[in-house]
């Protein structure tokens, strides 16, 4: 191949790429709390070792947290096995969805294991990552 051709072949991915949004991903069945904030999981990228499901979490608020924060992208693990949830990274977006760059990112400190209620909101999100990554 000439170096024009693989030049030009390059131009046009970069292009292709360019037209794609940041950010196009795909969820699992969003779940509403009673504030009308909705959650949902991504399923790209959930990864699994054992029973522990690693997965993105995506929260799109229903009022803006101080007028900037529209969605919140947050790093979760679910223990299968044991019902259990945790936070172990934090991105706070100002577009739906976790769109924009991050206002704020971050590690969560000293992250713990949350023992899931019956009928719980994350009960129904764990559910999903669960069967969706050990099918």
């Amino acid at each position: 191949m000439s170096t024009s051709l693989i030049r030009f072949v390059a131009a046009l991915l970069a292009a292709a790429c360019g037209a794609l949004p940041a950010h196009a991903a795909t969820y699992s069945p969003s779940v509403t709390d009673a504030d009308g904030n909705t959650y949902a999981i991504e399923k790209e990228g959930m990864m699994r070792k054992g029973y522990i499901v690693h997965a993105w979490q995506v929260v799109n608020l229903a009022q803006a947290k101080d007028g900037k924060v529209q969605s919140i992208r947050s790093l979760v693990e679910f223990n299968c096995r044991f019902r259990q949830t945790r936070t172990m990274w934090i991105n706070e977006h100002p577009q739906r969805d976790g769109g924009g760059e991050a206002l704020s990112s971050g590690q969560v400190t000293n992250p713990e294991w949350v023992q899931l209620a019956p009928g719980a909101l994350s009960e129904k999100l764990l559910d999903f990552s669960c069967s969706y990554i050990m099918r």
